[in-house]
């Protein structure tokens, strides 16, 4: 196990899905993206996952709760840095790694090479061609 924290940001309303299920436990590939997210954070060897949790939160718990996975309420819902803050009593590592809940297809050797820069901050981004 290493002395790495992940928080997973899961407060989101997903309002543009038009749906009462929670946007990170939309099914894909037959698991909640949520679960696919966790797993990465589990497959980092992280000493503790945190998930910020707001809208349905408890449909959240109830379907991702394990014993390696702590959970935070984000209440009121006030962005993304506020959900960051909300983790923030319960990390004590100098490593945290912030990932969002709805990202379902990242890799955890992609994590680990951005990990393994060792830098005081680092971010990960993307570049997506204009459809």
């Amino acid at each position: 196990m290493s002395d790495l924290d992940v928080v997973i940001l899961a407060a989101g309303k997903g309002t543009r899905m038009h749906s009462d299920i929670p946007k990170v436990l939309h099914p894909l590939a037959g698991r909640p993206m949520l679960d696919h997210v966790i797993s990465v954070a589990r497959a980092l060897a992280a000493r503790r996952i945190v998930v910020v949790y707001g809208h349905g939160g408890e449909a959240v718990r109830d379907r991702t709760g394990a014993d390696d996975i702590e959970f935070v309420c984000q209440e009121p819902q006030l962005g993304t840095g506020h959900a960051v803050q909300q983790a923030l009593p319960v990390l004590d590592s100098d490593k945290t790694l912030v990932l969002y809940g709805d990202v379902p297809l990242i890799r955890a050797g992609t994590l680990g090479r951005l990990l393994a820069t060792r830098a005081e901050l680092a971010l990960l981004t993307m570049e997506l061609p204009d459809p």
